[in-house]
């Protein structure tokens, strides 16, 4: 879930943890996991858990005491993934992440809000067609940011994209998936030893590098089996497995099914939602 400040200020309060005091041009960006309030005044957040008791899980609770003030106006949203994408994109995104608009780096964030600030309070048409871009924007730009103020103490994808060489090595990994790639290989290419290279990798992004290759290649995988018709014998080509039997195996031990059972499963769920 995603937060930005158009206009004012207030508070966010999570059900556990500090406040925090969001400023107007703030960015912040959560995992929707568990209850939290957005306030002009943290005595708010009293009547708001009271009232909270009477509504289901997965509604919202507003409060307006009618005592005027000064206005504040938030655009928020989500970004929703797939559950056959879940398990990968669990350890490569953070759990919280807050980008203040005095921070050095959210100028080009700043021209963002502003157009989105525009086009939340317009009636042109398209209106809604240009705010899910700009809102899907802002979140690249968001993920563009300088990394070096990420903490390489909690490992995941961003901790890996703020080390040189493990960024390098991802980018080389995602460029050309169907490469036959090895450790050394991928330690040669970024002027690593092997040793150094894989404790590094697993230290910043959490797994080993053979063991994170996997895991895309199956992510890529999924999506091609639900959202195309290609054959499984062109997807495994195409994320570096030589044979249908190499990639249905992989598959099968990530999975629990083969691609076709995977395929045929899924469809029949989509094709049930609609």
């Amino acid at each position: 879930m995603y937060f930005l400040v158009v206009t004012g200020q207030c508070w966010y309060v999570p059900r556990h943890g500090q406040p925090l005091y969001l400023h107007q041009g703030d960015y912040l960006l959560i995992r929707a996991t568990a209850r939290y309030c957005l306030v002009s005044d943290l005595e708010a957040t009293k009547t708001l858990h009271a009232k909270e008791e009477r509504v289901a899980s997965d509604e919202y609770v507003r409060w307006d005491e009618g005592l005027g003030g000064d206005t504040v106006r938030l655009v928020g949203g989500y970004f929703e993934i797939g559950p056959e994408h879940t398990a990968l994109f669990s350890g490569m995104l953070p759990d919280f992440l807050h980008i203040r608009s005095s921070d050095e780096e959210a100028g080009r964030l700043s021209r963002l809000i502003a157009l989105i600030g525009e086009e939340s309070s317009c009636n042109l048409s398209g209106r809604d067609l240009v705010m899910s871009r700009l809102v899907e924007i802002m979140l690249v730009e968001v993920w563009r940011r300088p990394l070096n103020k990420i903490d390489v103490r909690e490992a995941g994808w961003f901790s890996g994209m703020a080390d040189p060489h493990i960024h390098l090595a991802l980018q080389k990994i995602h460029a050309d998936v169907a490469r036959h790639w090895t450790v050394d290989l991928l330690a040669k290419e970024v002027s690593m030893s092997r040793a150094v290279f894989a404790r590094r990798f697993a230290e910043r992004v959490g797994v080993a590098p053979a063991t994170y290759l996997s895991n895309w290649r199956i992510a890529l995988a999924k999506d091609a089996l639900l959202n195309s018709e290609r054959s499984i014998t062109d997807i495994a080509l195409s994320i570096g497995y030589y044979s249908d039997s190499a990639f249905s195996t992989a598959f099968s031990r990530t999975v629990g099914v083969a691609p076709a059972a995977f395929r045929r499963a899924r469809k029949s769920e989509q094709a049930a939602r609609q």
